[in-house]
Formats: C-alpha cells, structure tokens, sequence
C-alpha cells in the first residue's frame, strides 16, 4: 500500500467527517423549525485502485478513503401525503362546525333574548286581552309585543344574513391565498428542478415546498404527485393546480348576498368554485373552502342545504308556510284574527301583513293594526254568524291558544339546529385528533431529536479526530522514511 494512499484517505475521511458534523450542527440549529425535516450525510467507501504488475503486493490500494455521496433528507412521502389529506378534512369540516356554532350562539336559545321566551311574550299578551278586553293598556302592550315579535325576527334573519355574507367575504379571501400558494409552490418546483439537475441539494426548498403543500391541503385539498424531476403536481378533482413550475388559478363566483342566492323553487345562484379561464367548476372535497362552500350552499327545500340558508328560510317559515300545513305566525294569527270581532262589531281585519311579500317574509311582515281599536277581541255567538258582546274577550284566548303550534315550529328549528351543531363539532373534533395523530407520527420520522444529534455530532468528531491522528501517524512514518533511514550513527 503506498504511504500516500493512506493520506489521500486520512484526507477524505475529514472532508466527509467534516460535512457530517455540518449536517449534525444543521439538524440542531433548525431543531425548532417549523416544517424542517432532519437530514443525514450519506457516506460510502471509495475502492482503492493499483496498477496490476508483477511486483503487485497483495493488499494494495485499499485505502481509497470515503466521500459524501448525498445529503439524504430523512421524510416519509406516504406519512407526508396522510398528513395532507387529514389536515384536508379536519379544515373541511372545521369551517362547517364553525359555522354552526356561530349559528347557534346568534339565535341564543334558550334565554331571555331568544324568540322562544318573545314567543311566549307575544302570545302571553293576548291571554292578558283575552282576561281584561276592555283594558287599553291589555291592548298597548299587545300591539308593542307584537312590534318587539316582528323586529326580533326580522333580526334573526339579519344576522344569519350577516354571518352568510361574512363568510362569502372570507371564501374571496381564501381564493386569493390559494392562488398565491400555488404560484409559490410552481416557482419552488421550478428551482428544484434546476439545483436537482445540477447535482445540489434542494433539500430546504423541499421543506418549504412542504409547508407550502400542507397549506394548500388545509385550504383546498387536493393530492401531490412527485415526478422524477423533483417537482410535484398538486391535483384538485382531477384537474392540476400545479404542475411543474406553471400554476392554474381559481375562482368563487355565484351569489354576493344571501337575497340573491334564491330558494327553491324560484331559481339560484349558488356559490361555486370555478377554474379561472375555462369557468369549469372545480371539484374540491377537502379543505376549508370547500367547506365555506358547503355553508353558502342554498336551500334545497329538504332541510340539508347550507346551514345559512335553511336557517335562513326557518326564520321565513315561521312568518308564514304559505298555507300549507297552515303553522306560520302570520297564517295562524291572521286567520283567527279575521275570524273575530272589534267592539264595535265589524269584523277583523289581518293583524300581520299577509303574504305575498317582496322578497323574504321574515323581514317583510308588519304589524297591520293601526291601533288597539282595531284588536279583533271578540268571538261569534254560538250560532256562528255574528259577534258576542263588545266587553267579549273569547277570540283573544283563542288565539293565545295558537301558542303551542308556532312555539312548536321554531322549537323545533332549535332542537334540530343544537343537533346539527353537536354533530358538526363532533366530527370536526374527531377529524382534528386523527390529523393530530398523523402529524405526530411524520414528526417522529421528520423531526430532530436533539439527543441523536449529539450522539452523531460526537461520532463525527471522533471520527474526525482520529482521520487527523491517521496523517500524523503517516507524517511520522513519513519522517522516519526520509528523515533516518539509511543515516550512519557518527
């Protein structure tokens, strides 16, 4: 073996050394990096080479040294690609658990504020009629209940109005950071690509390619192919987001207000999201525009539209359900209403604006009694064709009694929206703990453990001193050889 061989090994053992404890310091300096993915120096032994002769010894060229063949970056594609899709449905289902809660806290059942307890208010005060006919003050209160019972349903729908309006705005929003993602993860594929194709290591772009990918999955879904140039292809329903270094965008169009969205079975204009260009719908299932789109979806007269607009059209079918089955404030009311009396004998006219109304009932309907003179408090007589008494108060117990069947209406608009919420968070809970569970399990292959980084950064030290002691220890041989050998002692 020639005793410069073993150099040229000691050499490259601290040249590869040396990179491995560079790698180690990485690796612990980025130990707190959000999205950074522990590396590793790959080391490979380099074949000694020897001159076949005669005088060959055996032996010879062994020692060839080491060098660095790759940085390996130690991620996991399948536990990065469940990571993506988990964090795809918990954002998906998250933004529709969110909606519901936000829903369910606006109409503040049960309580003083919630329309149950002006509800019972309203129809308490005609029991109050009903016992004192020829009270004015029985009467004033009616009528100012009444106005309290139509303003707060009018507020009822407002607010629901607002929160769908509000998550329009943020599924605008969303669009544009998805556009903007997608443009950064083209333009990371792009460098990849070029430092792949040199023979550098793109192993920090990859991270924030990463993150990037994550983001997107959390925002729209979708699946990342890798290609074997290095870049990847993030595919929306079949179609590409990405590919390579060029990005498609998308957009939201459909309705801008829930008035415009429209109810069956008038026409919609449902909220969709659409490839910018071709106008064709995008298929997305995950992510959390996709479940903003979910909760501006419209009514579809089954009660499992959007959140919003069924909530939307409760408020409208308590006012009125246009006769059929004839449960609405407006339609009950009404028709006990002109079924009575006034003192003075005429008979009643509607209490509440009638239907129909230009555009949603909820809003649109009034109190029509100009005032407590026109209280319709009297019954017929039991032949049926004529008023009782003006002092009768019969027609106003009556239509307290109306009660039990609008109270039902909405309770039952509570106690299926407090069920759908339940179920709403449920699921988004669930979602989230198995998002949870797979990020752990990428972190656990991906993230540094700072105590194995010691052990490699002292291996690599070592490992470096000990190339060093090979030189000196050849230096010495070396010294020896040239030095002392063939020198007569005087």
């Amino acid at each position: 073996m020639s005793t410069f061989s073993g150099l040229n090994g000691a050499l490259t053992s601290l040249v590869a050394q040396r990179q491995a404890l560079e790698i180690a310091g990485q690796n612990i300096a980025n130990v707190n990096t959000p999205g950074y993915t522990r590396q590793r120096a790959n080391l490979q032994s380099i074949e000694g080479s020897a001159a076949p002769s005669m005088n060959s010894t055996a032996g010879a060229g062994l020692n060839g040294g080491v060098n660095v063949t790759s940085f390996d970056r130690l991620g996991d594609i399948f536990l990065e690609a469940r990571t993506r899709q988990e964090t795809s449905s918990a954002a998906y289902l998250d933004a529709i658990a969110e909606a519901y809660s936000l829903l369910e806290s606006g109409i503040a059942e049960p309580g003083e504020k919630g329309l149950s307890a002006q509800l019972d208010t309203f129809f308490t005060s005609w029991e109050d009629v009903g016992n004192r006919p020829d009270d004015p003050a029985a009467r004033a209160v009616l009528l100012e209940n009444a106005s309290a019972l139509v303003a707060r349903i009018a507020t009822g729908y407002r607010a629901v109005e607002s929160q769908w309006e509000a998550t329009r705005t943020q599924a605008d929003a969303l669009k544009t950071e998805v556009n903007t993602t997608a443009d950064a993860v083209a333009d990371l594929n792009g460098r990849i690509r070029t430092i792949t194709v040199s023979g550098g290591s793109p192993n920090a772009l990859i991270d924030q390619r990463n993150q990037l990918l994550t983001s997107l999955a959390s925002l729209i879904g979708g699946e990342a192919r890798a290609r074997e140039d290095g870049t990847v292809d993030l595919m929306v329903g079949g179609n590409a987001l990405v590919r390579g270094d060029k990005a498609n965008h998308v957009e939201v169009e459909g309705a801008s207000t829930l008035s415009a969205l429209g109810t069956p079975p008038g026409a919609t204009d449902p909220v969709v999201l659409t490839w910018k260009g071709s106008g064709n719908t995008v298929g997305a299932t995950g992510g959390r525009l996709a479940g903003l789109l979910a909760v501006l979806a419209p009514s579809n007269g089954s009660g499992t539209g959007g959140p919003l607009a069924e909530m939307a059209s409760k408020y409208n079918a308590l006012v009125t359900n246009n006769g059929v089955p004839s449960t609405g404030l407006v339609d009950v009311v009404n028709a006990a209403h002109q079924g009575g009396y006034l003192p003075d004998g005429t008979t009643g006219g509607p209490f509440f604006t009638a239907p129909p109304y230009s555009g949603a009932a909820a809003l649109s309907v009034k109190v029509e009694v100009p005032n407590i003179t026109g209280v319709a408090t009297v019954g017929k007589d039991a032949a049926g064709i004529g008023p009782l008494g003006p002092m009768d108060g019969s027609n106003a117990e009556k239509i307290s009694r109306l009660a039990g069947g609008v109270g039902a209406l909405w309770s039952r608009t509570v106690v299926d929206l407090g069920v759908q919420t339940r179920t709403a968070t449920q699921r988004a809970a669930s979602a989230e703990s198995t998002r949870s569970v797979a990020e752990g399990l990428l972190l656990s292959q991906t993230g540094v453990n700072l105590d194995e980084e010691t052990v490699n950064l002292m291996a690599s030290q070592r490992a470096y001193e000990a190339a060093a002691r090979v030189i000196t220890t050849v230096d010495e041989m070396l010294d020896t050889l040239i030095n002392r050998t063939g020198v007569v002692g005087r």
